[in-house]
C-alpha cells in the first residue's frame, strides 16, 4: 500500500506543478509576473516537502488524499495578512490568477 500513497502523492503534486506550468507560462510577457511564478515555484517546493514529512507515516492512500486536503483547508483559512501570507502565495496565485 505504500506505493499507491506514493503514487497519489505524485499525482497531487504533478497538479499543482501542471498548473504552475500553465502560470508560468502565461506570464512569461511580464517581469513582475515572472517574479510571482518564481515565488509561487519556491513555495511548491516548500509544500512539497511539508506534505511529504506528514504523508510518509502513513500506509493508506486515504490518509494522503487527507493530508492534502487538510492542509489545502488549513491554508485557506489563514488570513492574508503578511507573515502568514507568504504561507498561502501558492494558493491565492493559482486561484486568483
Amino acid at each position: 500500500m505504500k506505493a499507491m500513497t506514493n503514487a497519489l502523492h505524485f499525482v497531487f503534486l504533478g497538479c499543482w506543478a501542471l498548473l504552475g506550468a500553465v502560470f508560468t507560462l502565461h506570464s512569461l510577457g511580464s517581469w513582475g509576473c515572472l517574479l510571482t511564478a518564481g515565488t509561487f515555484w519556491l513555495w511548491l517546493v516548500g509544500f512539497a516537502a511539508f506534505t511529504s514529512v506528514l504523508v510518509a507515516p502513513f500506509t493508506s492512500p486515504l490518509a494522503t488524499v487527507g493530508v492534502h486536503v487538510g492542509t489545502l483547508v488549513a491554508l485557506a483559512l489563514l488570513p492574508r495578512i503578511f507573515p502568514l501570507s507568504l504561507m498561502r502565495v501558492g494558493l491565492d496565485v493559482l486561484l486568483f490568477a
